[in-house]
């Protein structure tokens, strides 16, 4: 199972994509495999040298069958060189590191894949939508 951020690819411009791991607490586990989840809103940041995924938004069940919204910052693992070219990016003007996929590898490890890019403008969006309508309008007659 593994939690998507569907609009990043059509928002953003992106230049690089990592992978990188979760610190996860022990209660934060398994709503993520059931995919209880939502990095919509979230955003990655830098605090102290180190990057940081922020507002990343976990359903946590509780007693009594409540269950209980969490927004959480967690501390994402990578190389010290893929910070330093990821800190460089970002302090360029109008880069944004932003989560794309939350996922379990084979080894049941949790990892966050993220892009690092420019935001669209509307023009560059409107012309996303058109080529991707093209393409499938192009596959439907070759289907045929």
């Amino acid at each position: 199972m593994s939690i998507l951020n569907r609009r990043a690819k059509f928002d953003y411009d992106l230049k690089d994509i990592y992978v990188a791991g979760i610190v996860l607490q022990s209660n934060e586990v398994k709503p993520l495999r059931a995919g209880r989840a939502s990095i919509q809103s979230s955003y990655i940041s830098e605090i102290k040298g180190e990057i940081y995924a922020n507002n990343l938004e976990i359903i946590t069940a509780k007693k009594n069958f409540e269950s209980k919204k969490t927004k959480i910052h967690t501390k994402l693992l990578l190389s010290k060189r893929e910070i330093r070219k990821i800190l460089g990016l970002l302090t360029t003007k109008g880069y944004t590191a932003v989560p794309m996929e939350i996922f379990f590898n084979e080894k049941g490890l949790a990892k966050m894949k993220f892009g690092v890019g420019i935001g669209k403008k509307k023009f560059d969006k409107r012309e996303t939508i058109k080529e991707r309508d093209w393409n499938r309008k192009k596959q439907r007659v070759l289907a045929k």
